[in-house]
């Protein structure tokens, strides 16, 4: 299934907006920590690979102090669910300015997700996230 083919701020696609979104808000990490399985958590990114809360909560600290006016755009969605679990596909444009010298940069990147239903509620959560190479956008 295509991002196309779900009502817009329904489903999966507005649960992969909103992740976006307040990641480039930069919100309090136990906004995104709900969003997110601390056991069994698998998140790769070029620079660290995260697999619990305090994990996430020590990248989350680094990237805010690293970076500002950080903005997610996503490009393409791609969702297969498969019945335990959904697949994602995505490409997502990350432009952000560094704070140590003000550059602004901007990267096309590919990322994969698997998404679980949490138990008795069936919301969403993700339990494993892949960034792929950063490519300039």
């Amino acid at each position: 299934m295509t991002a196309e083919k779900t009502a817009p701020g329904t489903g999966i696609p507005a649960f992969v907006q909103h992740w976006f979104d307040i990641l480039s808000s930069h919100e309090p990490v136990e906004e995104l920590l709900a969003h997110v399985v601390d056991d069994g958590l698998e998140m790769v990114f070029p620079e660290r690979t995260l697999r619990s809360h305090a994990d996430f909560r020590d990248w989350y600290e680094v990237v805010g102090e690293a970076f500002a006016d950080q903005s997610h755009v996503v490009e393409r969605l791609d969702v297969d669910e498969d019945g335990t679990g959904v697949g994602i596909s995505l490409t997502v444009v990350w432009t952000a300015k560094q704070t140590s010298d003000g550059t602004v940069s901007s990267f096309r990147i590919q990322q994969t997700w698997r998404l679980v239903r949490e138990a008795g509620t069936g919301r969403p959560l993700i339990s494993r996230y892949r960034v792929g190479d950063l490519a300039p956008a």
